[in-house]
């Protein structure tokens, strides 16, 4: 029997890639861990015991709990634990005093816990696409935070201790219900970019917002009004989009 040169191929990428699918075991060494879209309902308790973990990959899968162990897992520097149904994250999160990047967006998380606000090494906290009403005061002692998606959730308030985060520099607040943005913000000196546009029906822009010397971008709805102070900055560095 005749075989073309392409189904040849194509069965020999087929074995090829069986071949190189590795066992869940094999994959729990090491720095970098990446256990992403394996259906998983809960995470290996093998994760717990390897103290050398730098990178923690859970993206896709069906986990409903972070067990309090995560806590131990003391160099880790990056954890992602985006679209699974986390409803909650627990208190040891703020024992992972080496963790840079914390992506948790796409669950159904509805409130952090105060210890968040513990991970002083912490440089990029995505939340978006959870159900976020409210933030911990706690928040604010994220010294080198410079990302902060909240970008679709149901925040109402922010607060304003948030000013103390005093590396920030990119903040999504689209798709939101917030009322006003806290007096507090215009603090944010670094702020380069600011998503606001769906933040809420009623959001204001405080004339503060001026004093931002480095906002390069501001996303807004058409129905929000611009302080004047702002439209001369967007004449030479700001650009000002809906």
């Amino acid at each position: 029997m005749k075989i073309s040169i392409y189904s040849f191929l194509m069965v020999t990428l087929l074995f090829v890639g069986c071949n190189n699918l590795k066992p869940l075991e094999t994959q729990m060494a090491g720095t970098v861990i990446n256990l992403s879209r394996r259906g998983l309902t809960e995470i290996p308790p093998e994760i717990f015991e390897n103290k050398s973990i730098k990178v923690l990959k859970l993206f896709g899968n069906d986990l409903t709990i972070v067990p309090e162990e995560i806590g131990q897992l003391e160099n880790l520097e990056k954890l992602y634990l985006g679209r699974n149904k986390l409803t909650k994250l627990p208190e040891s999160i703020g024992q992972l005093k080496k963790l840079k990047i914390l992506s948790v967006s796409y669950n159904l998380i509805d409130t952090l816990p105060i210890s968040i606000g513990e991970m002083s090494s912490l440089e990029q906290l995505l939340l978006s696409q959870n159900q976020l009403k409210i933030l911990p005061s706690s928040i604010g002692k994220l010294k080198k935070l410079v990302v902060l998606k909240l970008n679709f959730n149901s925040l109402i308030s922010l607060p304003e201790q948030i000013e103390d985060c005093e590396n920030l520099q990119f903040v999504y607040l689209n798709q939101n219900n917030l009322r006003k943005l806290p007096d507090s913000f215009s603090n944010l000196r670094k702020l380069r970019e600011l998503y606001i546009s769906n933040a809420g029906v009623l959001l204001d822009l405080p004339e503060e917002l001026c004093g931002l010397r480095y906002l390069e971008v501001l996303q807004i709805d058409q129905t929000t009004l611009v302080p004047n102070c702002l439209l001369v900055h967007k004449t030479n560095r700001l650009r000002i989009f809906q």
